[in-house]
């Protein structure tokens, strides 16, 4: 008799039910991930997209906007609904993310089905590509921004999911439908950012290749192509819409910066014999981009270029020989990844080598971030390959040379150029961080870093060429590049989480509590402030904080001079100093060493002296004894620590006395061009020994002491353009007491 539990059926898992697994894992760990993040950070990318979702809710942050570059409005139409939401700016901020993750969770559910049923994979295998590709570390750390990549890392997915759907389909019309959106797809790519004419690109000849070399119609051309002009031209009215009304386009100002726009002007600057663009400047960039390319995919990008081109050659090589050894499903993988793939790095490294900060920052030539959602799609391909044992052991090898050859040009061509740079933004190598062996992630590039980097890269790449030349593997090959490869890239997005995403977020925070503090001493009572000579990011913070309120800028002396309408209230960062050129600004609050609060009308300083505020002195910067920062020797008698100095008349009352080798010191301060005096007043001052030191100290300044008596000390300083970070230091040097009672610095000029 047979026995039931044995002859019972299997249970079988579905395809669906896989699926919806692999996106609630997905959708999971992004969420997760938006834990810590707080507000904006990477601006002004981050808060452009955003702008546009808020403008179409009524909110005009034109004055902002405007002073940061174009990055798109496609990604913001996800955005509009979070304002019907919530007002609440952090929450906003959150659900914002949420919608990242909830796009970003479909990419390793269309990574599964392109494995069913393009590569014809089993469910297992499927699962282990979708997890490799689906969670690779671009999509999982820059998606955690409210800037356009997401869009960017789902929408060739989305494309490649449309172009198989209608590649099956045999009824007309679903082939029309499925045509007509691959080309809207291709539209809304390029309305998400100028950078995806790279998608565009590939997407179009993906098409013509497939139909006249391989004989094969993905799309109608009717609906594919007329979708695309419709879509294209619904861009450009609504792109102009968008950049006339934020951006002042039109009004006597051109393309703003990070547009397709700007960098085909400098292209044509070229032909005049101007502009940005050389031989030199692009073929660095473009070693460079293979450098990163290869590296922070741990050497495996070498495996995906040797096996896709040997792919695409075995293909059409074996239709001449009537010996096909790669299908046509794979084919049209294999040209789709590699047209896109060329197009993003054609489109990155133009961008970046017209790029007017080329020399200053190290990115530019290493820049990933344009580049990387092509990645998992070339990982997808190539793990494929390897599946379906459409990939010979002379490619391993091959690999391995193709890594050491790109290192060997980035060594002689590219480090120069990194190297000698000043400054660096972390965000778009993020894939290289845990290369950077005992280096902070801030650290600048060092011919050691890249030293680190490639003993890593050639480690790897021999792992990888060991297991392609084991011949009984072949059944498992897959498995023994997509497991240590799915481990390293987990590496990474738990690296890169932990050193840069985690701290952005608490710097981010740190600085939206401090505008925060300064427009809350407001009281609500005006809906109108200007920012002076401050951070973007602090500028665009204090807009999302408050969408009701108008937030202007100006970014110095001669643009605050230029304002049409002058503001009521001013804020400006504690080192700058207005005050000194307008007379009408009068300072009635500061918060500690970041923010200053400036009255600069006579409304705001009636209101002031109503709250109880005692205006500063009418073009001149005064630091009380309270004020003054000091070395353990001074004494500060009557000082309460813990009493509120954020406003001028809670101070009064202390004496600060320097015996000898005490010094007192001013906050760090920048100055324009011009001629200033310091001024010491007090006891025996004229006692005291003075230094002037620019750029934290690195600098001296040389001044001429002008009064040097018993109560007053004054030293002038000229500085022949604006100068940062000027610190003027009193030390007593004698044997007998100085007594400071305050210290004011005053225009000359």
């Amino acid at each position: 008799m047979n026995d039931p539990l044995k002859t019972r059926p299997r249970p079988i898992i579905s395809d669906p039910l896989i699926m919806a697994a692999l996106y609630a894992a997905a959708l999971t760990a992004h969420i997760l991930m938006t834990g810590a993040s707080t507000i904006f950070n990477l601006t002004p990318d981050e808060y452009s997209v955003t702008a546009i979702a808020a403008y179409l809710n009524g909110l005009d942050w034109s004055p902002t906007v405007s002073a940061g570059g174009y990055y798109g409005y496609f990604q913001s139409l996800f955005y509009v609904p979070v304002f019907w939401i919530t007002d609440e700016p952090y929450l906003r901020y959150r659900l914002m993310l949420a919608v990242n993750g909830i796009l970003a969770g479909l990419i390793p559910v269309i990574a599964y089905w392109l494995s069913r049923r393009a590569v014809d994979a089993g469910k297992l295998t499927s699962a282990a590509f979708a997890l490799v590709c689906g969670m690779y570390p671009s999509y999982m750390l820059l998606t955690k921004f409210t800037w356009n990549e997401t869009m960017c890392c789902l929408l060739p997915w989305v494309f490649l999911l449309l172009m198989y759907k209608a590649l099956d389909c045999t009824g007309m019309l679903k082939k029309q439908i499925f045509s007509c959106l691959g080309g809207l797809t291709l539209a809304a790519a390029y309305a998400t950012h100028g950078r995806m004419l790279a998608l565009v690109a590939a997407g179009v000849v993906t098409v013509l290749v497939v139909c006249f070399t391989m004989k094969r119609r993905l799309f109608c051309f009717t609906g594919f192509f007329g979708s695309l002009g419709v879509g294209l031209v619904v861009d450009k009215l609504l792109k102009r819409y968008f950049q006339g009304v934020l951006w002042n386009v039109g009004n006597g100002r051109s393309a703003p910066i990070n547009t397709l726009e700007k960098m085909i002007a400098q292209l044509e600057q070229l032909f005049g014999g101007g502009g940005n663009f050389s031989i030199g400047r692009f073929f660095e960039t473009l070693t460079g981009h293979f450098f990163y390319f290869f590296s922070s995919t741990w050497g495996f990008g070498a495996v995906c270029v040797i096996a896709v081109i040997a792919a695409i050659a075995a293909y059409y090589r074996g239709r001449k020989k009537e010996l096909p050894n790669v299908d046509d499903k794979t084919a049209v993988l294999c040209w789709f990844t590699l047209l896109f793939a060329g197009a993003a790095f054609a489109v990155s490294v133009v961008f970046k080598c017209t790029s007017s900060i080329y020399e200053k920052r190290m990115d530019t030539t290493i820049y990933g971030r344009y580049t990387e959602a092509v990645y998992p799609i070339a990982i997808l391909c190539t793990l494929a390959l390897i599946y379906k044992r459409q990939t010979a052991r002379w490619q391993a090898p091959a690999a391995a040379g193709l890594n050491a050859a790109v290192m060997a040009l980035t060594q002689l061509f590219t480090v120069p150029t990194v190297t000698s740079s000043e400054t660096f933004v972390s965000a778009m190598v993020l894939g290289l961080a845990p290369m950077r062996y005992g280096e902070k992630l801030k650290d600048l590039y060092t011919q050691e870093t890249f030293l680190k980097i490639y003993a890593t890269v050639i480690l790897t790449a021999a792992v990888w060429t060991v297991i392609g030349l084991i011949k009984r593997l072949e059944r498992f090959k897959w498995a023994m590049f997509a497991l240590p490869l799915a481990g390293l890239m987990t590496w990474t997005s738990v690296y890169g989480y932990n050193v840069y995403i985690v701290p952005q977020a608490r710097n981010a925070k740190r600085g939206a509590d401090e505008m925060s503090a300064a427009v809350d001493r407001l009281d609500g009572d005006f809906d109108e402030i200007t920012l002076f000579s401050t951070a973007q990011e602090r500028c665009v913070k204090t807009q999302f904080l408050y969408p009701e309120m108008t937030v202007r800028t100006a970014s110095s002396v001669s643009a605050y001079r230029k304002l049409e309408n002058k503001p009521d209230i001013l804020l400006a960062g504690s080192a700058e100093t207005p005050e000194l050129w307008f007379d009408e600004l009068r300072l009635i609050g500061s918060l500690g060493n970041a923010v200053h609060i400036f009255a600069a009308s006579d409304t705001a300083c009636d209101w002031a002296v109503g709250k109880g505020c005692k205006l500063g002195e009418s073009g001149a910067v005064v630091y009380s004894p309270e004020e003054l920062k000091t070395n353990s020797t001074a004494v500060k008698t009557g000082f309460d620590k813990s009493a509120d100095l954020d406003y001028a008349d809670n101070c009064g009352g202390v004496t600060l006395t320097l015996p000898k080798g005490a010094a007192a010191y001013t906050n760090y301060t920048n100055l324009q061009k011009g001629t200033y005096s310091f001024t010491v007043y007090g006891d025996g001052v004229g006692s005291g020994t003075v230094t002037l030191y620019a750029d934290k100290g690195k600098q001296s300044l040389p001044f001429d002491i002008l009064t040097d008596s018993a109560d007053m000390l004054c030293a002038a300083v000229t500085v022949d353009k604006k100068t940062e970070n000027i610190r003027f230091t009193l030390t007593n040097t004698t044997g007998e007491l100085v007594t400071v009672e305050s210290v004011v610095i005053r225009r000359m000029n």
